[in-house]
Order: C-alpha cells, then structure tokens, then sequence
C-alpha cells in the first residue's frame, strides 16, 4: 500500500532516520546539560541531562528492546514507562532551579 507516493518500505526508512535524529538531538541536548552541569555543580542540570537522555535515546533503545523480548499486548508500556521517568526527572529538574 502506498501513501503519498511512498511505499510501505519507504515509509519505515523515514521512520528510522526520524527516530535516529532525534536521538541524536536528544544526546546533543543532555551532552550541553551535562557541560553546564560541570560548571556550574548545581544537580538541576544534572536532572535536566538524565530527564533528556531518558525521553530521547534510552527510551528508544526500550523500545527496541520491547519488541524483541515483551508481548505485543504489554509493548508500549516499557518505553512509556521510561518516558515517564524521563518527565518526573525534567519535573525534579525544573522544582529545583526554582528553589535556586
């Protein structure tokens, strides 16, 4: 079946290069937290890196290791999960840059 003018196959190849740069802008984003956080000291930088590193690379690393070891019916819910914590961490992050 074709979309746009794009087969099926073509479609998982824009998939992967999408899931791969955001990767990489996600490790790019928690690299300069951590840079800040060697500077600085303060631990929010440091959460902001882990939170980033969480919802970006380890949460799609979860996902493909979901696919090969979890149930289709349970898939989505480690790399959610990891998504979730990557979120509590950028919340922690946030709670104490505004405690100073």
């Amino acid at each position: 079946m074709e979309f746009l003018g794009l087969a099926d196959e073509m479609w998982v190849s824009v998939k992967f290069a999408i899931h791969f740069a955001q990767m990489g802008v996600g490790l790019l984003i928690a690299a300069l937290a951590l840079v800040g956080y060697r500077r600085q000291r303060t631990r929010s930088m440091l959460a902001l890196a882990v939170g980033i590193s969480l919802l970006t690379f380890v949460s799609y690393l979860v996902t493909l290791g979901a696919v090969q070891v979890v149930p289709r019916v349970v898939f989505p819910i480690p790399s959610t999960i990891t998504e979730l914590a990557g979120l509590l961490v950028l919340l922690y992050a946030i709670v104490l840059a505004r405690r100073g």
